[in-house]
């Protein structure tokens, strides 16, 4: 089996490498010299951009919000990291509606709100602010200026305040995944279409890697501390209880493909 998730449509949810950026079609520094008129003007559709994606990367601590809406995942047992599974339809996010806005009440991962900003790896350890330059948020004469003068305005500082504080939770989350992976907890799953024995004979709707519980509950009293201690322990019963959203998202599925039908 290959060692990455697999989703319906045939994509896979693989580890992003370092120095590649999911979603940052064309990532630049922010600097004074290229960026110095332009800045941030709001969409009409601002989630556009993730219209078609099937996962979103979370950081650990949004697990416990992201697990109210979408199942949450590791992406496999070499390099695991965390994302929110928003469709199992290809190349249409299930939440992002047809006027490009996110579904109301429902958690938006930090990986998303923090778009058309992010910090990348520079030179040695430094990391960089850069910007997504291919965003259509991106402006000359915006409403948002990135500079004022030769500072960054408020607004700028801002973002990157909120993005630092995602790349720490990230270092965090990695550590938190490879302890997983430490102690063996992680293995393959999969979801299947439907519950007929009809359905049941079908190729999987999805396979991911999630915690098997069996595993959990056999760990030593020792393991279950450090776990708790670290902060690890209530992050592995929020995704546990978030594969439940599997059965939402066929059902979203259904709701949708029946609305078209009636169109």
């Amino acid at each position: 089996m290959n060692d990455d998730v697999r989703l319906e449509g045939g994509q896979t949810t693989q580890p992003i490498p370092e120095g590649s950026m999911f979603l940052y079609e064309k990532p630049e520094v922010l600097t004074l010299e290229d960026h110095g008129a332009l800045g941030i003007t709001p969409l009409e559709r601002p989630f556009d951009f993730a219209a078609k994606i099937q996962t979103v990367p979370l950081v650990a601590t949004e697990i416990a919000s992201a697990q109210k809406n979408y199942p949450v995942i590791f992406s496999n047992l070499e390099d695991p990291q965390v994302f929110a599974v928003v469709s199992i339809i290809k190349d249409k996010n299930m939440f992002v509606d047809n006027n490009g806005h996110w579904e109301p009440f429902h958690y938006v991962p930090a990986y998303l709100r923090r778009h058309p900003f992010a910090f990348a790896k520079a030179e040695g350890d430094q990391l960089a602010l850069v910007i997504d330059r291919s965003s259509e948020r991106i402006t000359i004469d915006p409403k948002f200026p990135f500079f004022d003068g030769e500072k960054l305005t408020e607004d700028t500082q801002k973002m990157v305040e909120f993005c630092s504080q995602v790349e720490a939770e990230r270092q965090r989350t990695v550590d938190f995944a490879n302890k997983l992976k430490q102690l063996d907890l992680l293995d393959v799953q999969e979801v299947a279409p439907g519950s007929s024995d009809e359905d049941q004979q079908k190729q999987a709707l999805a396979s991911y890697y999630a915690v098997n519980n069996k595993k959990l509950n056999e760990l030593p009293s020792e393991s279950l501390q450090e776990l708790h201690k670290a902060g690890y322990l209530s992050c592995i019963y929020a995704h546990l209880h978030s594969l439940e959203n599997w059965g939402k998202l066929l059902e979203r599925q259904r709701r949708m493909e029946s609305a078209t039908q009636a169109d």
